[in-house]
């Protein structure tokens, strides 16, 4: 019958071992401290080095610092800072140079910033100089936003000619409303969209296209609102544009269909412009109450 140990002998541990152990026994204590002590200080300066020390010395010596940064003079319109909302609002001045992607990251948060429409060049220089060359975004018309309760004011927010919603906090007051044209749609209430987004409406974004349009030509022709209105013909939108001048007392000019949304049969903007600069110059048609553009 087979039978089995019980408590079967144990192994004996290998003669290298053995010896190493006793190696390690031999030295004397304080000889063991002096080279643990130096080794331990080595690797905790290492680690910290790493993931510390190099971090906050390229902070310090090649990070990206506000007052370093110089950008495109702002236009007239845009009088708060950029470069201060834009370090705010980001962690730009965490920022090294010695990163290879610091000015792609650069641009992307100036991109960002709703008065900005394209960065396009981002150059550091020796010394942690930071040239940003930015092309903004201009206002051509204000939206005419009926007052949400009975007893308030209206309001008026800037767009461009893309329908994009401008910043208004420290760039636009109640005197610079008059300075653009005004776009009037039945029933527009203020829209939840931010800053730097579109406005989220297509009438009022093809009638910003005819504020770009005209906006050379405003003092010219006395242009101050346009309207959109239901369509009188076929197009490509279900609503047509017309120009109120010198504050309804000239003629209303019925444009049409917005730029680039012309019906087969519609004359094109570039042609509906020339017949309004012709017909400011003539008294006759210019003392009539409306001309059609459309014809």
């Amino acid at each position: 019958m087979a039978s089995a140990e019980v408590n079967p002998p144990q192994q004996a541990s290998p003669l290298f071992w053995s010896h190493l152990a006793l190696w390690i026994r031999s030295i004397p204590r304080s000889a063991l401290l002096s080279m643990i002590g130096p080794s331990l200080l080595l690797i905790c300066g290492y680690f910290g080095w790493r993931y510390y020390g190099a971090r906050h010395y390229d902070a310090a010596f090649y990070g990206v610092k506000k007052e370093n940064v110089t950008i495109t003079a702002a236009p007239d319109w845009l009088r708060s800072s950029i470069v201060d909302e834009v370090f705010s609002k980001t962690g730009l001045s965490h920022l090294s140079l010695l990163d290879a992607q610091s000015p792609a990251i650069i641009a992307r948060a100036f991109d960002a910033h709703p008065a900005v429409l394209k960065t396009h060049r981002v150059q550091p220089f020796a010394g942690g100089e930071i040239s940003i060359s930015i092309e903004y975004r201009s206002p051509v018309a204000m939206l005419y936003c009926e007052p949400e309760r009975e007893g308030e004011k209206p309001e008026f927010l800037p767009l461009d000619a893309e329908g994009v919603l401008l910043p208004v906090k420290g760039n636009f007051t109640e005197t610079d409303v008059p300075r653009y044209i005004w776009i009037y749609v039945e029933g527009m209430k203020r829209p939840n969209q931010n800053e730097g987004t579109r406005i989220g409406d297509t009438r009022v974004e093809e009638a910003t296209r005819l504020c770009k349009l005209l906006a050379p030509y405003r003092n010219h022709a006395l242009i101050e609102r346009v309207y959109v209105v239901p369509a009188r013909s076929p197009g490509k939108s279900r609503w047509n544009l017309e120009i109120e001048t010198n504050g309804g007392k000239g003629p209303r000019i019925i444009w049409g269909n917005a730029p680039g949304f012309e019906g087969m049969r519609e004359p094109s903007a570039s042609e509906k412009l020339r017949r309004l600069i012709d017909a400011v110059s003539d008294r006759s048609q210019w003392s009539k109450a409306q001309i059609n553009l459309m014809n």
